[in-house]
């Protein structure tokens, strides 16, 4: 899976917005290698300004409950 993040100028200086590269990169290779492939071959995550201030624990909860609403939006359209 590809996936392109934009985090604008915003969330923080270069050192932050880095950072916070590198978790989401860590939550979605984490998340993936512990289930199935997903059913999209890429995507975009647009990054706001209050993810520079949440740990690991708390970005990564907030990105499973993002994928859990995008998973009941596109079950209840099939």
């Amino acid at each position: 899976m590809r996936i392109a993040y934009s985090i604008s100028r915003k969330v923080g200086n270069a050192v932050v917005r880095n950072r916070v590269r590198r978790r989401l990169k860590a939550v979605f290779s984490e998340i993936f290698e512990a289930s199935d492939p997903p059913p999209v071959t890429s995507a975009l995550v647009i990054v706001l300004p209050g993810a520079a201030g949440l740990d690991f624990a708390e970005l990564k909860g907030q990105v499973l409950e993002l994928m859990k609403k995008i998973e009941k939006s596109t079950e209840s359209s099939a």
